[in-house]
């Protein structure tokens, strides 16, 4: 008796008396399920993966910390990045200035974020030498007056190694003829491709003995950058850092100088989540429609089986087992079938652009060209999860109404 219930649960879904319509109900309750889930861990592998490359990207050049001063002015630099190196917890230092200027060539004016870097640190911190794809990074500082720039405004100014561009510094300098803006010629040295718009088309680089005097700055840098040896513990590692640091510095982590991008990333990931169970609740109802049929089918069955000695309790567990078999099958469809499609994403998209005859992704808007694909096992538990949930909540007011079937008036009908 004690499995009674399960093994009638599973006979009826085995059974081939039930009416075509059922059956056509408790098929497409099953491929609701399963193309819900699938569709979801497609989206949530998609997001995932779009949320890693953007990540990666932007900490590519991007600081995972940075330590200055008010007003971001960092003296004595030289002693505080000593110190920094020391550190067990930092991977690496590069001291940086930074401002904003434009650049001008022929008929061409752009503005741009300038940063004065010392190429030999630079490359402990940030994989710019990695992406520099013209010319050389170390040529900056070994030469007066050489500059690094992104590959979008190479292309948008037509420049190429060894053109002369004149920078312009919004700051001035009084004359005898009256005050003049800060002009200065450099040379295109290299390019480089992060291929990130914000990067490759507002971002240059020169060296940072020229960046201090371009600005007026003296010995003193706008901050040190840190590169940590775990980039996820930045919030816990720069608390750290300031607690070591006098009152003075300032530190800031890239959770901090991101916090409203990724917050909003996460915050889409999460309403497209429950934006996407809502298709297995609706798919659940079809589990509803098919237990009430089933029990209306079996209703002469029931009452035999009450007649026999089963109690209300065991006739509703027969017809919970059947709906939450029905939800189990279509977790397990889904998840299957969610899995090979994210995994061969790269194949589909393909023969959709073929079709198409052009790129689904434009770099310039989505700072990706391709479909980026990160299956995440936690989010395929916490969908299967809700979904059994889902299906059997979907299961129990049929089993009640089921459990309440009068054996005297059905028998007596028949």
């Amino acid at each position: 008796m004690r499995f009674l219930s399960f093994y009638i649960a599973y006979k009826y879904l085995k059974s081939k008396k039930s009416s075509r319509f059922t059956s056509i109900i408790s098929k497409s309750s099953i491929v609701g399920i399963a193309l819900g889930i699938a569709a979801i861990i497609v989206v949530m592998s998609i997001m995932n993966g779009f949320h890693n490359e953007m990540r990666n990207k932007i900490l590519s050049m991007a600081s995972h910390v940075v330590v200055t001063e008010r007003n971001y002015s960092l003296e004595n630099w030289s002693e505080l990045k000593a110190n920094m190196d020391k550190n067990k917890l930092v991977s690496g230092s590069a001291p940086y200035v930074e401002g904003q200027a434009m650049i001008s060539y022929g008929n061409n004016v752009h503005g741009i974020q300038l940063k004065g870097i010392i190429p030999t640190h630079e490359k402990n911190v940030t994989s710019l030498d990695e992406n520099i794809i013209e010319g050389e990074l170390n040529i900056i500082g070994r030469k007066p007056y050489q500059i690094s720039i992104g590959s979008n405004l190479a292309e948008k100014m037509h420049l190429s190694i060894g053109d002369k561009i004149t920078l312009v510094i919004p700051r001035a300098n009084t004359t005898l003829i009256g005050i003049v803006p800060r002009l200065k010629r450099f040379e295109v040295s290299s390019i480089f491709h992060f291929g990130m718009q914000q990067y490759d088309k507002n971002l240059v680089f020169i060296d940072m003995n020229e960046a201090q005097l371009l600005y007026d700055m003296g010995s003193n840098v706008s901050g040190l950058r840190l590169k940590l040896f775990d980039l996820f513990k930045a919030p816990s590692i720069s608390k750290i850092i300031k607690d070591s640091l006098e009152s003075e510095y300032i530190v800031i982590d890239w959770t901090m100088m991101n916090k409203n991008f990724f917050k909003a990333l996460q915050m889409e990931k999460t309403m497209l989540l429950l934006l996407m169970l809502l298709i297995v609740l609706v798919a659940t109802f079809n589990i509803i429609s098919s237990l009430f049929m089933v029990v209306s089918e079996k209703k002469s069955d029931i009452a035999i089986l009450k007649t026999l000695g089963m109690n209300s309790t065991r006739i509703m567990y027969i017809f919970v087992f059947q709906g939450t078999f029905l939800g189990i099958l279509g977790i397990v469809f889904g998840i299957i079938l969610g899995l090979v499609i994210s995994l061969n994403l790269d194949y589909i998209v393909s023969f959709i652009e073929y079709i198409l005859g052009h790129s689904i992704l434009d770099s310039d808007i989505y700072m990706i060209s391709t479909v980026p694909v990160k299956i995440e096992i936690i989010d395929i538990v916490y969908i299967s999860t809700i979904s059994l949930l889902f299906s059997f909540f979907a299961t129990v007011y049929p089993s009640i109404n089921a459990s309440k079937t009068m054996p005297a008036e059905i028998l007596k009908g028949n």
